[in-house]
């Protein structure tokens, strides 16, 4: 699959409330986690989209919701309606340690028999961090229209692939990639953790 049929949407909604700050601007030496995320990106994909409902302060194109208070799915929804592209990778932008490696091997699973492929990890789903087609968009438009809210909810209605095996990618990669930061504890231990990252 070319990088030009892939676009990848940063999520960075949400109100910071346990954070007490915007997640996406915490910092790891001198870059942001919202930096960090799209570096990653940009080694399996030529198009990064941020997704929140301010065009300011950020380094990159910006797509606002069309449905407001929607979750995640809205923000997916906006980026497809707006981008031409053919599959979807999503990353929150409380995830700064997300894996080339990891999307890569979701993207090798996609394929024209699935609409996403979604990662499992110790035992649960991660939709927020997997691939979706340009196919769902009509399903996903339905489905928020409606009401629909929850990532699981759109699932009844698209072909869904489930990895929760990785090969070749180590634990700790595969731990890092899944981490997510929510309190100020949290952003504390990310700091420790990007010491690893970084290396």
């Amino acid at each position: 699959m070319k990088q030009k049929d892939l676009c990848g949407v940063i999520l960075n909604g949400g109100g910071s409330t346990r954070m007490g700050t915007a997640k996406s601007s915490l910092t790891f030496d001198s870059i942001t986690s919202l930096e960090l995320i799209a570096s990653t990106l940009s080694k399996v994909t030529d198009t990064i989209i941020v997704n929140q409902n301010a065009r300011k302060n950020v380094p990159f194109p910006v797509v606002e919701d069309i449905y407001e208070d929607a979750g995640p799915l809205a923000g997916l929804h906006a980026v497809m309606k707006e981008k031409p592209a053919t599959w979807f990778i999503l990353a929150a932008c409380d995830t700064p340690f997300v894996s080339e490696e990891v999307y890569r091997h979701l993207i090798q699973e996609a394929g024209e028999t699935v609409d996403a492929v979604i990662p499992v990890y110790d035992g649960r789903f991660q939709p927020i961090s997997g691939v979706y087609h340009i196919r769902i968009l009509d399903k996903l438009e339905s489905y928020l229209s409606q009401g629909g809210r929850k990532v699981r909810g759109l699932f009844d209605d698209i072909k869904t692939k489930e990895l929760s095996t990785y090969p070749g990618i180590d634990h700790e990669k595969l731990s890092m990639h899944f981490f997510n930061m929510n309190t100020p504890g949290e952003y504390a231990l990310a700091r420790d953790l990007f010491k690893k990252w970084k290396r």
